[in-house]
């Protein structure tokens, strides 16, 4: 479980930078332009957060559950999307609390 909580706040951090600063802003432009939905899956912090975290998952390939290994993995993934979620609106919640 550790390695899941770890690697969940990887994802909320690459979600976060991603879809919600500055730097990444002309890149979220540029492809809402050339492509609505890839602009909107990079423009969403929960919907790129599931790629990003089924990414790491097969990257790193950590394993929550004793099943089948591809739903292991799907499911590993999973979870780690949900707490990196919540940690990406905590850090959205913040930001917007410190007036950036």
């Amino acid at each position: 479980m550790p390695a899941a909580l770890y690697l969940s706040f990887v994802t909320a951090a690459i979600s976060y930078t991603v879809t919600e600063t500055k730097l990444f802003r002309p890149l979220r432009e540029w492809l809402q332009r050339k492509n609505s939905f890839l602009g909107e899956l990079i423009s969403c912090g929960y919907c790129f957060g599931f790629w990003v975290a089924l990414v790491i998952t097969i990257i790193y390939r950590p394993r929550l559950f004793d099943l089948w290994w591809p739903l292991d993995y799907l499911l590993t993934a999973t979870v780690i999307f949900w707490l990196g979620g919540i940690q990406w609106a905590v850090m959205c919640w913040l930001t917007e609390k410190a007036g950036k």
